[in-house]
């Protein structure tokens, strides 16, 4: 016959055992929550680069960066990592300014399967100067666009500096001509002149006379 004392175990037992199941329950609920938020993370972070692949950027250029040319380019080249929209004019464009505040007039052409734009500008006859090439262009596939610079200037070699290579020439007959004299004082000294038949001696002379 059960007494009330194990009836009451008996429910303390059950319960406890209830509570032990919830409460390893939501453990491994929260211990599944937590795998799948880390997983998440992972695959997140692992999307990234190709994420930052996905986006246009400038691989090469011509001219390069900062280049100091001795005359104006007869094109300008804009290379990228992967095609660029091409389909209107409004998908790219690009605008050479002068130092000044003056810009010069440029047509662009994509080339190379659109993954290239090619500049040609109308230069003034007086091209010297410092330039920006500014450029925005769009990816072709999810339009995401990007801008940049390219800067560069021109400046035509320097003539020869004519006086220096006049100091340089006269420096150099100058020279010529000190050796020269210090020879022919040398040869002085020593008694020898190549372009005179040498000084009879005594003896010879009295010879001669005989």
């Amino acid at each position: 016959m059960l007494t009330l004392g194990t009836v009451r175990r008996k429910a303390v037992a059950k319960g406890a055992a209830v509570l032990e199941f919830w409460l390893r329950r939501r453990e491994m609920q929260r211990a599944v929550k937590l795998s799948v938020a880390a997983l998440s993370v992972l695959a997140a972070l692992a999307f990234l680069p190709a994420l930052a692949d996905a986006q246009p950027r400038l691989l090469e250029s011509t001219p390069k960066e900062g280049a100091k040319l001795g005359r104006p380019p007869q094109v300008m080249l804009l290379c990228f990592n992967e095609p660029i929209a091409a389909a209107t004019p409004n998908d790219y464009s690009l605008t050479l300014a002068r130092a000044g505040g003056a810009t010069v007039p440029v047509t662009a052409t994509p080339v190379r399967g659109n993954t290239c734009l090619e500049a040609r500008a109308n230069w003034p006859e007086d091209a010297t100067g410092s330039y920006v090439l500014s450029w925005r262009v769009r990816q072709q596939q999810g339009g995401q666009a990007l801008s940049g610079t390219l800067s560069f200037s021109i400046a035509p070699p320097s003539p020869p500096d004519v006086l220096s290579l006049a100091l340089i020439t006269i420096a150099a007959v100058g020279g010529a001509a000190l050796l020269a004299l210090v020879l022919t004082l040398f040869r002085h000294s020593i008694g020898f002149e190549p372009h005179r038949p040498p000084a009879e001696t005594e003896s010879e002379s009295l010879v001669g006379h005989h």
